[in-house]
Parts: C-alpha cells; structure tokens; sequence
C-alpha cells in the first residue's frame, strides 16, 4: 500500500527537496553550534583563563618560596656573623673574664702578674660598643713575654697591646734575667640594651 506522505514527496520537484534537505542540515547545523559548540568553546575559555591565572600564581609563589630561601640563607649567615663578633666584642657584662684568660696566658708564659687596673670607658659615637683600656704590669724575660703577646694576639676577642714600656733587665733569684714591663692592654666591648623600667606614679586618693 502506498504512502500518501511518501507520494507527496515524490512529487516535489527535485531542486525543491535538494534546497529543502540543506535547509535542514543547515538549521541542524545552527541548533548543533548554538547548544554545544558555543558553550563547549566559552567553557574551554574560562579554563584557559583559570589555567593561565594558576601558571600565573605558581610563577609568583616559586618567586616567593625562591626569595624566602634566599632571605633564610641571608639570615642563617647573618647569625654566624654575630656569633663571631659576639665572640670577638662580647658585652660588657662578660669583661670580667677576660682577666682569667689573660691570667691563664701569664701563667702559662712564665710571667707574674704584678698588676691589673682597668681605666675610665671611652664610649663609641656610635653607642654600640665602649673601649676598655687596662693598664697591666708584668714580671718576666723578654723571650716570655713574647710568647704571651702572641698568645693575646691570638685570643678570640679582640685585645690591643700597646705603650709597652720595658725597665732594666736584673737577674733573678733563679739565674734569669727578668724584667718589668708595663703596658696598656685595650679591648671592647658590645653596650648591652638596658631594659626600659615603667616609670611609676603615685596616685593620690581624693577625699
């Protein structure tokens, strides 16, 4: 049995169906574009800005974690630093040790230490360190009390010898020349942050 939709159709001229059916492809097309092509396109954009804005992110956090690296590296050397100018100007509450290591230098050089008397401060312009000049007097032979300047010289903190000043050599009772020597030992030290006190007031009571 025919059909009459089919019979219809045949009867279209065939230009007319041609033009009809890419008609249809067309608005298939058009459909086809506008649900998914679009959409599917403006979604790909917003993640490739997303990407491009995280890429962008990452580049500035490496840049940070880079530059933290270097600013703790800066500061690890910056705490050696101050280790070692601690050492060498320590603050002047620890200048009273430095007579027990001249003391022990004396000694193991062969000298007697007659005298010891640290001077007047002379504080830096700076205000951050003093000098400490300390007059010290000293019994023994020459060749010793070479061996004790260089042993001060050799010392972690920083010490001057200087206005060495020698008297005439006289012979001991054990058979060696001895001789005095004055000098002025000058040293440094760090002025150590006095911590601020509250000033207090006294309050008066109203009658």
């Amino acid at each position: 049995m025919a059909n009459p939709l089919f019979d219809k159709i045949q009867k279209i001229p065939m230009k007319t169906r041609l033009i009809g059916f890419g008609g249809l492809i067309v608005v298939i097309l058009i459909v086809y574009i506008w649900q998914f092509q679009i959409p599917m396109k403006t979604e790909i954009d917003q993640l490739q800005r997303s990407l491009a804005d995280l890429q962008s992110k990452k580049q500035e956090n490496d840049a940070k974690i880079k530059k933290l690296d270097e600013l703790r590296a800066e500061v690890k050397s910056l705490q050696a630093r101050l280790v070692i100018l601690t050492e060498q100007l320590p603050p002047e509450s620890e200048v009273s040790g430095l007579l027990r290591q001249i003391q022990g230098l004396v000694n193991q050089s062969g000298l007697i230490l007659r005298f010891w008397k640290p001077d007047k401060r002379k504080p830096h312009p700076s205000g951050l360190y003093e000098e400490i000049p300390i007059a010290v007097a000293l019994t023994g032979g020459y060749h010793n009390t070479a061996v004790l300047f260089d042993h001060v010289g050799k010392l972690t903190r920083i010490v001057n010898i200087q206005n060495i000043r020698m008297g005439s050599a006289k012979m001991g009772s054990d058979g060696k020349v001895d001789v005095d020597i004055n000098c002025l030992a000058v040293t440094f030290a760090a002025v150590e942050k006095k911590p601020d006190v509250p000033a207090t007031t006294a309050t008066k009571k109203v009658q």
